[in-house]
């Protein structure tokens, strides 16, 4: 796979596949369309072959979609864990802030009182 940064979404929320498979979904989706289109305008003799690339298009296009549907998936899953571990980070910070500001209001004795 593509190297990743760590940089979030430009939008902040929103998460796209990596642009190699994006790229490949866009050209998939653009033979696929050709290959409708010159169905309509070969001969019958021709019809069998046009026929099976239309096929072996659609058979592409399905498995790039496939692939950028489980990378979104993966993307989306390795994003809730980040943010899981953020979320638990900014509690670890608080806690501590509580503890300071209570050692602080205590004269700065330990949880003892010593």
């Amino acid at each position: 796979m593509s190297e990743q940064s760590s940089r979030p979404a430009p939008n902040g929320s929103r998460l796209s596949a990596p642009s190699h498979l994006r790229r490949a979904g866009v050209a998939a989706a653009v033979l696929a369309i050709a290959a409708v289109g010159a169905a309509g305008c070969g001969s019958s003799n021709n019809s069998d072959s046009v026929n099976s690339a239309i096929d072996s298009i659609q058979s592409q296009a399905s498995s790039v979609q496939s692939q950028v549907s489980t990378a979104v998936t993966n993307a989306q899953q390795q994003a809730q864990s980040v943010q899981s571990q953020v979320q638990s980070v900014q509690t670890q910070i608080q806690q501590q802030n509580n503890q300071n500001q209570n050692q602080n209001q205590n004269g700065g004795s330990g949880q003892y009182g010593y």
